[in-house]
């Protein structure tokens, strides 16, 4: 009796396995076509928390542009390579101004990221290209957007999500929040 309920456990299990591997993964599209921009601020009080929205401002208005322009993710990654400097140098301007004695610090590479819920689509949890902008030691709260496609203000549209190859289909991952079903066995033995 113990042997057949091991086989039947153990039969469930692969069959489990072999369903959810069957599923379409529309998420790892949304991965592979994504930029976000993640700005965290030296510390969390009031003073830096408001030096890192405006460092915000000052980035996404004289760089925000520049991404509507790249008509895929390969470009948009070599525009955010190219803008590095210029990037940086905005940030460390504007802390100048602010009369801080902390540095910004741009970083290019990929960053994980948890599920984020925005106003009209939301973002899985996932790891995406990431370009950060550390203010000092980076130990406050941070804000995030999407530099591409040009999600950082209201006016995205499908229009930005087709020119970053993510199909009409697709977007219904950032637009609609579905429920997913999950095996607490199958998430102990990871994904």
């Amino acid at each position: 009796m113990k042997t057949k309920i091991i086989a039947l456990f153990c039969a469930c299990f692969m069959l489990l396995t072999i369903v959810d591997m069957l599923i379409p993964r529309s998420e790892a599209k949304i991965f592979d076509n994504v930029i976000r921009l993640h700005i965290l601020a030296e510390d969390n009080s009031e003073t830096a928390q408001n030096i890192k929205l405006t460092v915000r401002d000052a980035i996404l208005d004289e760089c925000g542009d520049i991404f509507s322009e790249s008509g895929d993710i390969v470009s948009a990654s070599e525009t955010v390579e190219e803008n590095i400097p210029r990037i940086e140098e905005i940030a460390n301007r504007v802390l100048s101004e602010q009369g801080v004695d902390y540095r910004a610090n741009v970083q290019w590479g990929l960053e994980t990221y948890p599920t984020r819920i925005y106003e009209n689509f939301y973002l899985p949890s996932g790891e995406y290209r990431s370009l950060r902008v550390n203010l000092g030691t980076a130990n406050g709260n941070n804000w995030w957007c999407v530099l591409f496609p040009p999600l950082c203000t209201n006016a995205a549209s499908d229009k930005e999500f087709k020119s970053a190859g993510i199909s009409e289909k697709d977007t219904s991952v950032f637009k609609n929040r579905k429920y997913i079903f999950r095996f607490k066995l199958l998430e102990l033995f990871g994904d």
